[in-house]
């Protein structure tokens, strides 16, 4: 199937000389062939990961208390520098550099148990190799900031990114500002940053900063040393999950940068990222989002069985009973679909398939979080007895001490992390899927039926397949519906409603098609005989299906119909005319 190229300039992530699956849904288009065969890591790199992850265990088991952390809110003083001296802090840099030399998957692999083990040590890797020194060394030129990153890197010092500030980290610009000095080879730096990984304890930060430059002003990332004067460390941030994690906020007062030591690169006037950061910051989610997450629904599989293996009611074994089965399965299928779209988002450049995997890896960060906090709030539910409470408190009473609790907080963050669920959902639909029907829609506009020339699906599974292609279809439809209803960009993108709407029903079509494509591909697979693939990628487009009904219903009012008066309610709540009533009796 002969696609016209896209013209790039109309999407920061478009990449005309790589085809993407989901930037093609965007447009109204199924291109099955962009994500069947289902890709499989390839079995020397497998090997490798599977040593990696059994070392990683030994480590772990050796230098981590996860009880102790949770109990303590603190990582063990020993932890970071031995993290640092078996590489587990450079996942993918070469062993020359104090790197493992990993894959992207095998990185997400490692950082996956370790969240298995202690969620926030895994938050600790998952920024270093995400968007730490360890990751930027490999995009940046050679000169005075490579050489930084390098002298960071032999020392072993944590590092992080700085971006988020008190007003906020949805607006455009930074109030963190730099001035340039000394005829523009040095920049002051002036503001304050908060919710920056590894701030009370690391040593090197990238920070975003405004930069005037006559009437224009630009975002900038510099890099920044702790022991630079007018630096501070500010306090701990104490989340509500994630105990031990070390987050706080950072200070600078004209604290001198060197010209040399930013990351100055040609950028989309709309993105607050330079190119180089903003590929790491997409990547580096599936690692510090979508890695744990994964963690989170997979012991929830696990706490699941056992405790429904072992309990009895009047009599009657409590994985007899129907609807317990029903949200065991639910819960095991949607774990196979999270899994199915990290895999889907990584895999390919690994293997070299020449496929732009942004806009998956975009969109997997919700995937992730919001699948899995799914899968740990009825797992709490379905706990009951041994839910709600805590695991120190239920082993005070003899009973099974299962983290569910924990788990449940540690994996709400994901959904926070990063970017709020319903603002990312608003950005992937304002930035990208509504930027290809302005000023007109793509001139190609050929729907075909999904070849399923070697694919293995089952009956309902071919159904739930061609579901999929004609959801597309509908989905090319209604955006072209939108834009003609609103000829101006800026107007649509007013819809706030309607957008999210937009991604989520993208996010559930993407993560069907990659639990049907791993399905098919799971037939074939000796290493995966035993994981049922086609029941559970049945199960999950199942229900999949039925939320998209209700997504489709939102959409149709939301955009084309009567919506009832949310905005009139609103605005009412904030004037003396608002139903008071609602928060009285209180102190």
């Amino acid at each position: 199937m002969t696609q016209k190229p896209f013209n790039g300039s109309r999407n920061f992530n478009s990449d005309p000389s790589r085809p993407s699956f989901l930037e093609e849904l965007f447009q109204g288009r199924f291109r099955w062939d962009l994500i069947h065969p289902f890709p499989e890591q390839d079995a020397a790199d497998r090997a490798i990961g599977d040593t990696a992850v059994t070392a990683l265990g030994k480590f772990l088991r050796k230098y981590v208390d996860p009880a102790r952390v949770e109990a303590e809110g603190r990582l063990p003083d020993e932890l970071l520098e031995q993290a640092r001296a078996h590489g587990y802090l450079s996942l993918q840099l070469d062993a020359a550099l104090g790197g493992l030399g990993l894959s992207h998957f095998n990185t997400f692999r490692m950082i996956e148990a370790a969240a298995g083990w202690c969620f926030p040590f895994a938050l600790v890797m998952g920024i270093e190799n995400s968007v730490g020194a360890s990751a930027f060394l490999p995009v940046v030129p050679e000169g005075p900031l490579k050489e930084l990153l390098a002298r960071h890197q032999r020392t072993g010092g944590l590092s992080g990114t700085a971006d988020t500030e008190p007003a906020g980290a949805a607006n455009q610009q930074r109030v963190t500002t730099a001035e340039p000095v000394e005829g523009g080879t040095a920049y002051l730096l002036n503001g304050h940053k908060i919710f920056v990984g590894h701030a009370p304890v690391g040593s090197l930060f990238s920070v975003t900063a405004s930069v005037r430059e006559g009437d224009r002003v630009s975002t900038r990332l510099f890099f920044v040393e702790a022991n630079s004067p007018g630096f501070t460390h500010g306090e701990w941030h104490e989340f509500a999950g994630v105990r031990g994690f070390p987050n706080g906020w950072i200070s600078l007062k004209d604290v001198r940068v060197p010209a040399s030591h930013q990351l100055n690169e040609a950028k989309d006037p709309l993105a607050r990222l330079t190119p180089a950061v903003a590929r790491l910051v997409i990547r580096g989610r599936m690692h510090m989002i979508v890695a744990p997450s994964l963690a989170v629904a997979k012991l929830c599989c696990r706490w699941s069985r056992e405790f429904v293996d072992r309990r009895m009611v009047d009599g009657r074994p409590l994985r007899a009973y129907e609807e317990i089965k029903r949200q065991v399965s639910a819960t095991l299928s949607e774990t196979f679909a999270l899994e199915s779209v990290a895999r889907a988002a990584l895999l390919p450049e690994d293997l070299g398939l020449g496929r732009n995997l942004a806009f998956k890896q975009n969109t997997a960060k919700n995937i992730g979080s919001v699948i899995a906090w799914r899968i740990a709030d009825r797992t709490l539910s379905l706990l009951g007895a041994e839910g709600y409470e805590t695991a120190s408190s239920k082993a005070r009473r003899g009973a099974p001490a299962l983290p569910i609790e924990q788990a449940m907080r540690d994996v709400r963050n994901m959904r926070v992390s990063g970017g709020v669920d319903f603002m990312i959902n608003y950005w992937v639909a304002a930035r990208m899927i509504i930027s290809y029907y302005y000023p007109e829609p793509d001139e190609n506009t050929t729907h075909t039926a999904p070849d399923l020339t070697g694919a293995k699906l089952t009956e309902r599974n071919r159904t739930h397949l061609e579901a999929v292609a004609a959801y597309v279809r509908r989905f090319g439809h209604t955006c072209r519906e939108l834009a003609r209803r609103h000829p101006d960009r800026a107007e649509l993108a007013e819809q706030q409603r309607a957008l999210i709407l937009l991604t989520q029903i993208t996010s559930e079509l993407l993560t069907m098609s990659a639990a049907l494509s791993r399905a098919s591909q799971m037939e074939t697979a000796p290493q995966d005989s035993d994981g049922d693939g086609q029941r559970l990628a049945d199960l999950y487009c199942s229900a999949a299906r039925l939320r998209l009904t209700d997504l489709w219903n939102q959409l149709d009012e939301a955009a084309f119909g009567t919506e009832a008066d949310f905005a009139g309610q609103s605005d009412a709540w904030h004037t003396t005319d608002g139903p008071r009533h609602l928060s009285a009796g209180l102190f």
